[in-house]
């Protein structure tokens, strides 16, 4: 990660300069499969500028790590460990291995540098990562049909100046026109038009990048939209007639999209109007309706909805935008690890419930995606199906598997993750038989 100067196709003539990855906007693509290690070796190259971090403030500018969002990995070092973090001038080897029974999925990489991470994500610091499929695994239409990434990326240039103001930064700027003060680009484009024909299936996966408020709220008036797929794990119904994709903050949503008239230009529309166009070609492609297909689902993805959640496993979460906190706590300026430090504790085979309270916060888990007991439920949502992101009240639910250690759990209103809105769980190995709750008023029962 570097210092880097780009522009936006489409808006030419407006240089930004941000942190980038590999000096792109956004960075590059990562397609691996599972059973891989992944193997990184993150440079911090950016110049130190003297930002001193300070807890729970927008601060230390220059620190910088890596967060696997929605991968099903370790969350300890060398693997998910957001609590490390690269002082200018160090570098540091992640060693990511992913299960051999991982799901394939779309999912993302952003820095997460407690202070830094809305800094360095608004200013164009992310890419997307790909699990591949395993042959067999998906139906026959979606693993022949055309793949469009869709890496929707929000610029709210008023927020994103309150933070450069706040963490008196000196490198992020930008001289964009007020026309631009809140737009989204796709793939590091502004308005791209998507090329595809009449009557064929498209698999759009999209990573909605967002450090701010405001789901992505995706239309696409004319063509149909199937939900395939939401946080890089298909869901249970497929295929699920959707009109709108309100991805929130964070997630992903991969759809099944087929427009039916050559020569015709359709719009994405959603949080801004027209994000992209899709333009069909003249020519025809006759193709079947989607058929319904049953997925296999690793131990990780069990299913938990009638399963009994282990005694005292039970614990309540609050997010609250007031004080930018959990369960009234701030996030801790401790060292790791330290018992104190854990907001709730769980362990290896219990079935875990979590009763969110997070109505305008997007809470998002590490390590373990979570199944959908009750609430949420808005027809793109349904109990049952499996998420990393959520907004909402209402009772999750998971099941650690292999990965004991620290489990971070926060607001992805990353604004809110920098100023406290984080915390952290532990997952105990079996033998410890035992689960641990910090109550909503945070005292630890």
């Amino acid at each position: 990660i570097a210092q880097g100067t780009f522009t936006i196709p489409g808006i030419q003539g407006y240089p930004i300069q941000s942190r980038l990855i590999n000096g792109e906007y956004p960075g590059p693509t990562l397609r691996i499969k599972p059973g891989d290690i992944l193997s990184i070796n993150l440079q911090n190259n950016l110049v130190d500028t003297g930002s001193v971090y300070v807890n729970n403030q927008y601060s230390g500018n220059d620190l910088t790590n890596m967060h696997f969002h929605g991968l099903h990995v370790s969350g300890e070092l060398p693997s998910d460990d957001v609590t490390h973090y690269l002082s200018p001038g160090e570098n540091y080897w992640y060693m990511t291995a992913l299960p051999d029974f991982h799901m394939g999925g779309t999912h993302w990489q952003h820095p997460h540098k407690h202070g830094s991470t809305s800094l360095q994500v608004a200013g164009g610091a992310f890419h997307t990562i790909i699990v591949e499929d395993e042959e067999g695994t998906i139906p026959s239409q979606v693993a022949n049909a055309k793949e469009v990434l869709f890496i929707a990326h929000y610029w709210a240039l008023g927020d994103l100046d309150d933070i450069i103001e706040a963490s008196g930064d000196t490198v992020v700027s930008h001289d964009l026109p007020q026309e631009y003060a809140e737009m989204v680009t796709v793939n590091g484009q502004y308005r791209p038009v998507i090329s595809i024909d009449a009557g064929e299936w498209i698999r759009l996966r999209v990573v909605w990048s967002n450090f701010e408020s405001g789901d992505l709220d995706l239309t696409l008036h004319g063509c149909e939209m199937n939900l395939l797929a939401k946080d890089g794990i298909y869901i249970k119904d497929y295929p699920r007639s959707i009109s709108s994709a309100p991805v929130v903050p964070g997630g992903r949503a991969d759809i099944m999209i087929r427009c039916p008239d050559p020569d015709t230009t359709y719009t994405f529309n959603g949080i801004v109007d027209n994000i992209a166009t899709i333009q069909t070609t003249s020519w025809t492609t006759t193709s079947t309706d989607l058929e319904s297909y049953t997925f296999t689902y690793p131990s990780y993805l069990e299913d938990l909805t009638s399963q009994a959640v282990a005694d005292g496993c039970t614990c309540d979460t609050q997010f609250n935008g007031a004080t930018d906190t959990v369960n009234t706590i701030a996030f801790p300026e401790i060292t790791f690890p330290e018992e104190g430090s854990y907001i709730h504790e769980t362990y290896l085979g219990a079935v875990t419930a979590r009763n969110i309270v997070a109505a305008n916060h997007p809470y998002h888990q590490h390590v373990y995606p979570f199944q959908l007991i009750s609430g949420f439920e808005t027809g793109y949502n349904t109990a049952g199906d499996w998420h990393d992101t959520i907004k909402g009240d209402g009772e999750i639910r998971f099941k650690p598997t292999e990965f004991t250690g620290k489990l971070m759990l926060h607001c992805h209103r990353l604004v809110h993750e920098d100023l406290g809105m984080m915390a952290m769980e532990k997952v105990s190995t079996a033998a410890t038989g035992q689960c641990r709750c910090t109550s909503a008023q945070g005292v630890m029962g």
